[in-house]
């Protein structure tokens, strides 16, 4: 028997093999019969900048969907003339002037919207969440468009309200009452028909606070592109927080995502609040060599301290590294952990923000 013809053979039992094995079916259906729970994602937020909310959904089969079409929303007009309108086809083909820009909107079919949500305060009062499907925020652009005619100034001021909608599907203190407070402890139930009831525990992280910003040796409230910076804060008996810095780009015209601004970036970091050895972290953002040769630019620059309690801590710090990973999206995953509550999959935390806003240039 020559080389090839061995070859083939062992090929063809192979082949011979793996077909016998499957059966009379190529595919095994997977089924999933359990009893579903509740999966919750729930936060008490110190911040004043974000709400304390809980999210509230099903536990599904494998061969339920995964999103339901509710609507369409319209995001705004776009001319034909404008050349990042341009490029649709529907502008040559039909001689029209412009056209809508529409966006299919979906929600969670797990998604759990009669539930009985309750957060207990460790006096004993209660506060109820109520759940809310959307939002109507407006925001007030105010513009000075004075101008001068004939040497009279005309004292002229445009003011532009926008009005945006947005969906939320969240469980929020509607009434406005709930003010969390530091080192307090919160309790949390759910009621939903169908399913077991859920509790969760927590206490609420204390304030921590940026105490001062260092740049070459000096206390800075502009940082200078691609130089390290040093970041102090108030000691604290225990805790943890994360580090995090956002360039606001702050042009309301433009989009700022195609906005040409490097520098000032780098990865979030956590910090160990009552670590004096470690206060204060040097910070070494990413290096910017992109248009350093153009005029100085100059942008705000916003650094934010987030504590956060031991749930928080332990569900995305401590369980985004022991958890497996997406070998597809690169990402940990927390599924199917339950952390700070007990009769359903999820986490119920807490964080409690501080900020300071500087200038950054280049």
């Amino acid at each position: 028997m020559s080389f090839n013809s061995f070859l083939k053979t062992i090929f063809l039992s192979v082949l011979l093999t793996f077909f016998s094995c499957l059966g009379e079916n190529s595919w095994e259906d997977l089924e999933s019969e359990y009893d579903h729970v509740l999966n919750v994602f729930g936060l008490v937020s110190l911040d004043s900048l974000q709400p304390s909310y809980v999210g509230l959904y099903s536990t599904t089969d494998l061969d339920e969907i995964s999103q339901i079409f509710v609507g369409v929303d319209t995001l705004g007009w776009c001319d034909c003339d404008d050349d990042e309108c341009g490029w649709n086809e529907d502008c040559d083909t039909k001689e029209i002037e412009g056209y809508w820009i529409l966006d299919s909107l979906f929600e969670p079919a797990a998604l759990i919207k009669n539930a009985s949500v309750m957060i207990t305060d460790d006096n004993g009062n209660n506060y109820d969440f109520s759940y809310v499907e959307s939002i109507t925020l407006v925001d007030t652009v105010y513009f000075d468009t004075t101008f001068v005619i004939y040497g009279t100034t005309i004292e002229w001021d445009t003011t532009i309200f926008d009005t945006n909608n947005l969906r939320i599907n969240l469980y929020i203190d509607s009434s406005g009452i709930f003010n969390p407070e530091p080192m307090t402890t919160y309790n949390l139930n759910i009621n939903a028909p169908g399913y077991g009831p859920v509790t969760g525990a927590l206490t609420t992280p204390n304030s921590a606070s940026i105490d001062s910003l260092t740049q070459l040796g000096n206390s800075a409230d502009t940082i200078i592109i691609n130089e390290p910076f040093n970041i102090y804060w108030d000691l604290l008996q225990e805790g943890k927080a994360m580090v995090s810095g956002e360039v606001i780009l702050g042009n309301w015209w433009d989009d700022s995502l195609a906005n040409d601004w490097c520098g000032g970036y780098f990865d979030p970091f956590v910090i160990d609040l009552a670590d004096n050895g470690s206060n204060p972290y040097t910070v070494y953002p990413g290096i910017c060599s992109e248009n350093l040769n153009q005029e100085a630019e100059t942008r705000d620059y916003l650094i934010r301290l987030t504590a956060m309690d031991e749930n928080y801590y332990e569900y995305f710090i401590v369980g985004e590294a022991g958890e497996y990973s997406n070998a597809l999206l690169n990402y940990p995953t927390t599924k199917g952990r339950s952390v700070g509550i007990q009769g359903g999959f999820g986490f119920f935390g807490s964080i409690a923000s501080n900020r300071m806003l500087l200038k950054i240039t280049r």
